[in-house]
């Protein structure tokens, strides 16, 4: 699969296909973004920023607008791309499951204490195996203080919650 590295380079690709475009060179029916079931989070979320980056960054409002408010919890952002999809976004069934999953990921926020198994998948990158225990553990102790009370769970990867703590929530 191949990612662009940085957002001026997919900047770049948009602007030279809408000049082949507009010459009449090509016609650009849809962009092919997807991912399967074998790819990590990673690849999933590195898909979705290239769809994300041609969807919305490029034909509607650029990634300062994606960027510009506060983190959204994974329910608000399905919103806002049914939202976008209702008004004519020109993007296919899969890119927007691309781009929901790349919003989720790298803006996304979760309330740990009400968050559901899949929220904590999508917004924290954890294993489904984890997200699991961590609910479990939830239902059994009670609400997370903070995130030294989080880190406690057996089994999971403390470096992962703290590489995610600003979308981790105490609520």
């Amino acid at each position: 699969m191949t990612v662009f590295a940085s957002y001026p380079d997919t900047l770049r690709l948009i602007h030279h296909a809408a000049r082949l475009m507009a010459a009449g060179a090509i016609v650009l029916v849809s962009v092919a973004v997807t991912a399967n079931a074998t790819e990590s989070a990673d690849e999933i979320a590195a898909a979705g920023e290239q769809a994300t980056g041609l969807v919305c960054a490029s034909a509607c409002h650029g990634w300062d607008a994606i960027f510009a408010g506060p983190r959204q919890q994974p329910g608000q952002w399905d919103f806002v791309v049914a939202d976008m999809a209702s008004r004519g976004a020109d993007a296919s069934d899969e890119q927007l499951r691309l781009i929901r999953l790349f919003l989720k990921r790298t803006w996304g926020e979760v309330w740990i204490n009400s968050a559901t198994a899949q929220d904590l998948v999508a917004v924290l990158a954890l294993p489904e195996k984890d997200a699991a225990t961590v609910i479990a553990y939830r239902d059994e102790h009670g609400p997370f203080a903070d995130l030294e009370n989080l880190k406690k769970v057996p089994g999971i990867d403390a470096a992962v919650l703290d590489a995610q703590a600003g979308a981790i929530t105490f609520n």
